[in-house]
Protein backbone atom coordinates (compact mmCIF):
# COMPACT_ATOMS: atom_id res chain seq x y z
CA UNK A 1 0.00 0.00 0.00
CA UNK A 2 1.57 3.50 -1.00
CA UNK A 3 1.41 6.20 1.93
CA UNK A 4 -1.19 8.13 -0.37
CA UNK A 5 -3.84 5.79 -0.17
CA UNK A 6 -2.98 4.92 3.52
CA UNK A 7 -2.99 8.42 4.06
CA UNK A 8 -6.57 8.62 2.48
CA UNK A 9 -8.04 5.78 4.59
CA UNK A 10 -6.86 7.25 7.73
CA UNK A 11 -8.72 10.54 6.58
CA UNK A 12 -11.60 7.99 6.52
CA UNK A 13 -11.13 6.76 9.74
CA UNK A 14 -11.25 10.44 11.07
CA UNK A 15 -14.30 10.84 9.40
CA UNK A 16 -16.16 7.93 11.05
CA UNK A 17 -14.93 8.45 14.51
CA UNK A 18 -16.18 12.27 14.13
CA UNK A 19 -19.77 10.84 12.87
CA UNK A 20 -19.32 8.82 15.82
CA UNK A 21 -19.59 11.87 18.41
CA UNK A 22 -23.06 12.49 17.55
CA UNK A 23 -23.79 8.74 18.87
CA UNK A 24 -21.64 8.67 21.40
CA UNK A 25 -23.50 12.26 22.78
CA UNK A 26 -27.01 11.04 22.12
CA UNK A 27 -26.73 7.63 22.84
CA UNK A 28 -26.60 7.44 26.47
CA UNK A 29 -30.80 8.57 27.27
CA UNK A 30 -31.04 4.94 28.86
CA UNK A 31 -27.46 3.67 29.54
CA UNK A 32 -24.71 4.89 31.04
CA UNK A 33 -21.31 5.78 29.64
CA UNK A 34 -19.45 2.29 30.76
CA UNK A 35 -23.12 0.84 29.37
CA UNK A 36 -22.82 2.14 25.84
CA UNK A 37 -18.85 1.29 25.75
CA UNK A 38 -19.88 -2.31 26.22
CA UNK A 39 -22.55 -2.08 23.98
CA UNK A 40 -20.53 -0.41 20.74
CA UNK A 41 -17.59 -2.78 21.39
CA UNK A 42 -19.90 -6.08 21.79
CA UNK A 43 -21.09 -4.91 18.04
CA UNK A 44 -17.76 -3.99 17.19
CA UNK A 45 -15.78 -7.68 18.23
CA UNK A 46 -19.01 -9.15 16.60
CA UNK A 47 -18.69 -7.76 13.22
CA UNK A 48 -14.92 -7.99 13.57
CA UNK A 49 -14.54 -12.13 14.21
CA UNK A 50 -15.29 -13.14 10.91
CA UNK A 51 -12.78 -11.49 8.94
CA UNK A 52 -10.46 -12.22 11.75
CA UNK A 53 -11.16 -15.89 11.83
CA UNK A 54 -10.24 -15.49 7.75
CA UNK A 55 -7.54 -14.04 8.57
CA UNK A 56 -6.04 -16.28 10.77
CA UNK A 57 -5.89 -18.58 7.77
CA UNK A 58 -2.67 -16.67 6.56
CA UNK A 59 -1.39 -15.21 10.16
CA UNK A 60 -2.25 -16.81 12.93
CA UNK A 61 -2.10 -13.99 16.20
CA UNK A 62 -2.60 -16.17 18.92
CA UNK A 63 0.20 -18.52 17.65
CA UNK A 64 2.72 -15.15 17.67
CA UNK A 65 1.40 -14.15 21.07
CA UNK A 66 2.08 -18.24 22.45
CA UNK A 67 5.60 -17.17 21.14
CA UNK A 68 6.82 -13.55 21.53
CA UNK A 69 5.88 -11.83 24.65
CA UNK A 70 6.19 -8.57 23.06
CA UNK A 71 3.63 -9.67 20.62
CA UNK A 72 0.63 -11.05 23.50
CA UNK A 73 1.55 -7.89 25.80
CA UNK A 74 1.71 -5.50 22.76
CA UNK A 75 -1.92 -7.16 21.63
CA UNK A 76 -3.95 -6.93 24.76
CA UNK A 77 -2.18 -3.25 25.61
CA UNK A 78 -4.18 -2.35 22.81
CA UNK A 79 -7.58 -2.96 23.95
CA UNK A 80 -6.24 -1.70 27.55
CA UNK A 81 -5.37 1.94 26.33
CA UNK A 82 -8.73 1.57 24.07
CA UNK A 83 -10.26 1.39 26.76
CA UNK A 84 -8.38 4.24 28.75
CA UNK A 85 -9.00 6.73 25.94
CA UNK A 86 -12.47 6.14 25.01
CA UNK A 87 -14.08 5.06 28.17
CA UNK A 88 -12.80 8.70 29.59
CA UNK A 89 -14.10 10.10 26.52
CA UNK A 90 -17.60 8.90 26.94
CA UNK A 91 -17.77 9.46 30.47
CA UNK A 92 -16.89 12.98 29.41
CA UNK A 93 -19.51 13.91 27.01
CA UNK A 94 -21.79 13.46 30.05
CA UNK A 95 -20.60 16.67 30.88
CA UNK A 96 -19.43 18.48 27.89
CA UNK A 97 -20.37 19.51 23.97
CA UNK A 98 -18.81 17.56 20.87
CA UNK A 99 -16.31 20.30 19.79
CA UNK A 100 -15.11 20.79 22.99
CA UNK A 101 -14.64 16.87 23.53
CA UNK A 102 -13.15 17.03 19.90
CA UNK A 103 -10.43 19.48 20.75
CA UNK A 104 -9.38 18.47 24.07
CA UNK A 105 -9.24 14.66 22.29
CA UNK A 106 -6.80 16.21 19.82
CA UNK A 107 -4.48 16.50 22.48
CA UNK A 108 -2.61 13.64 21.30
CA UNK A 109 -1.33 15.29 18.27
CA UNK A 110 1.70 16.69 20.42
CA UNK A 111 1.54 14.09 22.73
CA UNK A 112 2.72 11.44 20.32
CA UNK A 113 5.80 13.06 18.79
CA UNK A 114 6.41 13.84 22.47
CA UNK A 115 6.09 10.36 23.91
CA UNK A 116 8.39 9.38 20.59
CA UNK A 117 10.94 11.66 21.10
CA UNK A 118 11.62 12.44 24.85
CA UNK A 119 10.83 8.53 25.94
CA UNK A 120 11.00 6.04 23.04
CA UNK A 121 14.33 8.10 21.75
CA UNK A 122 12.34 8.03 18.05
CA UNK A 123 13.18 10.65 15.45
CA UNK A 124 10.54 13.58 14.96
CA UNK A 125 10.88 14.60 11.21
CA UNK A 126 11.21 18.64 11.13
CA UNK A 127 8.03 19.33 9.61
CA UNK A 128 6.16 17.26 11.93
CA UNK A 129 6.77 20.04 14.87
CA UNK A 130 5.13 23.29 13.20
CA UNK A 131 2.70 21.04 12.20
CA UNK A 132 1.61 20.18 15.73
CA UNK A 133 1.55 23.51 17.06
CA UNK A 134 -0.64 24.33 13.98
CA UNK A 135 -2.78 21.55 14.17
CA UNK A 136 -3.24 22.16 18.15
CA UNK A 137 -4.12 25.89 17.46
CA UNK A 138 -6.60 25.09 15.32
CA UNK A 139 -7.86 22.53 17.58
CA UNK A 140 -8.33 25.50 20.10
CA UNK A 141 -9.83 27.74 17.44
CA UNK A 142 -12.67 24.98 17.08
CA UNK A 143 -13.44 24.34 20.19
CA UNK A 144 -15.31 27.80 20.36
CA UNK A 145 -14.33 29.57 23.02
CA UNK A 146 -10.68 31.29 24.23
CA UNK A 147 -10.34 29.73 27.18
CA UNK A 148 -10.78 26.10 28.46
CA UNK A 149 -12.44 26.12 32.21
CA UNK A 150 -11.28 23.05 34.19
CA UNK A 151 -14.74 20.94 33.95
CA UNK A 152 -14.72 17.58 35.20
CA UNK A 153 -15.69 16.42 31.80
CA UNK A 154 -12.66 18.23 30.01
CA UNK A 155 -10.23 16.45 32.88
CA UNK A 156 -11.54 13.34 31.87
CA UNK A 157 -11.06 13.47 28.02
CA UNK A 158 -7.77 15.32 28.77
CA UNK A 159 -6.41 12.19 30.67
CA UNK A 160 -7.95 10.21 27.61
CA UNK A 161 -5.52 11.53 25.21
CA UNK A 162 -2.75 10.47 26.82
CA UNK A 163 -3.90 6.43 26.24
CA UNK A 164 -4.61 7.75 22.34
CA UNK A 165 -1.17 8.77 22.28
CA UNK A 166 -0.43 5.31 23.98
CA UNK A 167 -2.72 3.85 21.45
CA UNK A 168 -1.31 5.13 18.49
CA UNK A 169 2.46 4.89 19.23
CA UNK A 170 1.44 0.78 20.09
CA UNK A 171 -0.20 0.19 16.72
CA UNK A 172 3.01 1.52 14.94
CA UNK A 173 5.33 -0.91 17.06
CA UNK A 174 3.29 -3.96 16.99
CA UNK A 175 1.81 -3.79 13.45
CA UNK A 176 6.05 -3.93 12.27
CA UNK A 177 5.87 -7.08 14.13
CA UNK A 178 2.98 -9.12 13.10
CA UNK A 179 0.19 -8.10 10.09
CA UNK A 180 -2.72 -9.34 11.73
CA UNK A 181 -4.86 -5.74 11.81
CA UNK A 182 -8.32 -7.66 11.67
CA UNK A 183 -7.43 -10.05 14.90
CA UNK A 184 -6.05 -7.07 16.54
CA UNK A 185 -8.84 -4.69 16.16
CA UNK A 186 -11.38 -8.00 17.01
CA UNK A 187 -9.18 -8.35 20.20
CA UNK A 188 -8.94 -4.76 21.14
CA UNK A 189 -12.39 -4.63 21.09
CA UNK A 190 -12.86 -7.66 22.91
CA UNK A 191 -10.60 -6.56 25.61
CA UNK A 192 -12.31 -3.33 25.44
CA UNK A 193 -16.33 -4.75 26.04
CA UNK A 194 -14.54 -6.86 28.98
CA UNK A 195 -13.08 -3.91 30.96
CA UNK A 196 -16.21 -1.93 30.57
CA UNK A 197 -18.49 -4.46 31.41
CA UNK A 198 -16.42 -5.05 34.44
CA UNK A 199 -17.16 -1.57 35.62
CA UNK A 200 -20.60 -1.09 34.42
CA UNK A 201 -22.40 -3.80 36.07
CA UNK A 202 -21.83 -2.50 39.68
CA UNK A 203 -21.66 1.34 39.07
CA UNK A 204 -24.59 1.35 36.50
CA UNK A 205 -26.30 -1.94 36.38
CA UNK A 206 -28.53 -1.59 33.05
CA UNK A 207 -31.30 -4.13 32.19
CA UNK A 208 -31.03 -5.78 29.05
CA UNK A 209 -34.22 -3.85 28.16
CA UNK A 210 -32.46 -0.45 28.66
CA UNK A 211 -30.11 -1.04 25.29
CA UNK A 212 -32.79 -1.73 23.64
CA UNK A 213 -33.42 2.43 22.89
CA UNK A 214 -30.26 2.94 21.93
CA UNK A 215 -29.60 -0.02 19.61
CA UNK A 216 -29.47 2.90 16.14
CA UNK A 217 -26.17 4.54 18.08
CA UNK A 218 -24.75 1.62 19.80
CA UNK A 219 -24.91 -0.12 16.13
CA UNK A 220 -23.44 3.28 14.18
CA UNK A 221 -21.03 3.27 16.59
CA UNK A 222 -19.93 -0.25 16.36
CA UNK A 223 -19.76 -1.15 13.04
CA UNK A 224 -18.60 2.19 11.74
CA UNK A 225 -15.62 3.32 14.44
CA UNK A 226 -14.83 -0.04 15.91
CA UNK A 227 -15.45 -2.13 12.96
CA UNK A 228 -14.62 0.17 10.16
CA UNK A 229 -12.63 2.91 11.75
CA UNK A 230 -10.22 1.34 14.18
CA UNK A 231 -9.87 -1.55 11.75
CA UNK A 232 -8.55 0.93 9.10
CA UNK A 233 -6.19 2.66 11.42
CA UNK A 234 -4.99 -0.70 11.87
CA UNK A 235 -4.30 -0.92 8.27
CA UNK A 236 -2.91 2.50 6.66
CA UNK A 237 -0.89 3.11 10.04
CA UNK A 238 1.50 0.44 8.83
CA UNK A 239 2.53 2.58 6.00
CA UNK A 240 3.13 5.94 8.02
CA UNK A 241 4.74 7.54 11.14
CA UNK A 242 3.04 7.38 14.41
CA UNK A 243 3.27 11.59 14.62
CA UNK A 244 1.67 11.63 10.89
CA UNK A 245 -0.67 9.43 11.88
CA UNK A 246 -1.58 11.10 14.63
CA UNK A 247 -2.20 14.75 12.45
CA UNK A 248 -4.03 12.82 10.24
CA UNK A 249 -6.49 11.46 12.47
CA UNK A 250 -7.10 14.88 14.39
CA UNK A 251 -9.26 15.51 11.47
CA UNK A 252 -11.81 14.10 13.40
CA UNK A 253 -12.24 16.77 15.47
CA UNK A 254 -13.08 18.97 12.33
CA UNK A 255 -15.36 16.07 11.51
CA UNK A 256 -16.73 15.75 15.36
CA UNK A 257 -17.68 19.97 15.12
CA UNK A 258 -19.22 19.77 11.85
CA UNK A 259 -21.60 16.86 12.47
CA UNK A 260 -21.98 18.99 15.89
CA UNK A 261 -23.63 21.64 14.24
CA UNK A 262 -25.42 19.93 11.61
CA UNK A 263 -27.71 17.26 13.90
CA UNK A 264 -27.14 18.49 17.09
CA UNK A 265 -27.42 22.76 16.22
CA UNK A 266 -24.07 23.30 18.57
CA UNK A 267 -22.34 26.48 17.11
CA UNK A 268 -20.02 26.35 14.68
CA UNK A 269 -18.14 30.49 14.83
CA UNK A 270 -16.11 31.43 12.48
CA UNK A 271 -12.95 31.12 14.57
CA UNK A 272 -14.15 27.41 15.07
CA UNK A 273 -14.10 27.33 11.29
CA UNK A 274 -10.60 29.31 11.03
CA UNK A 275 -9.61 26.73 13.27
CA UNK A 276 -10.92 23.75 10.82
CA UNK A 277 -8.95 25.06 8.29
CA UNK A 278 -5.77 25.49 10.02
CA UNK A 279 -5.85 21.43 10.57
CA UNK A 280 -6.00 20.96 7.54
CA UNK A 281 -3.21 23.46 6.65
CA UNK A 282 -1.47 21.13 9.48
CA UNK A 283 -1.64 17.58 7.56
CA UNK A 284 -1.10 19.28 4.27
CA UNK A 285 2.73 20.20 5.95
CA UNK A 286 3.35 16.96 7.94
CA UNK A 287 2.51 15.50 4.32
CA UNK A 288 3.46 17.69 1.65
CA UNK A 289 6.30 19.77 3.15
CA UNK A 290 9.39 17.67 3.45
CA UNK A 291 11.94 18.01 6.19
CA UNK A 292 14.76 18.99 3.82
CA UNK A 293 12.66 22.00 3.10
CA UNK A 294 11.99 22.43 6.63
CA UNK A 295 15.84 22.29 6.89
CA UNK A 296 16.29 25.01 3.73
CA UNK A 297 13.91 27.41 4.77
CA UNK A 298 15.37 27.70 7.93
CA UNK A 299 18.88 28.30 7.34
CA UNK A 300 17.35 31.25 4.67
CA UNK A 301 15.45 33.25 7.51
CA UNK A 302 18.60 32.45 9.88
CA UNK A 303 21.29 33.95 7.11
CA UNK A 304 23.96 35.89 8.57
Amino acid sequence: MSRTMANFLMCCAALFWGATFIAQKTGMETIGPMGFTFGRYVIGAAILLPLAIFEMKKVNLFTAMRHNRQICTGAFGLGVFMFGGIGLQQTALVYTNVANAAFLTALYVPLVPLIAALFLRRHVALNIWPAVVISLLGSFLLSGTSSLEAQFGDLLIVGGAFFWAAHILLIQKIMTQINAPFQLSALQSIVTAVIAGIIMLPLESPSPGDFVPMLPQLAFAGIVAVGLGFTIQLVAQRYTTAPAAALILSLESVFAAFFGWWLLSEGLVFMAIIGCVLIFIAVILAEVVSERQIKTIVKIFHKP
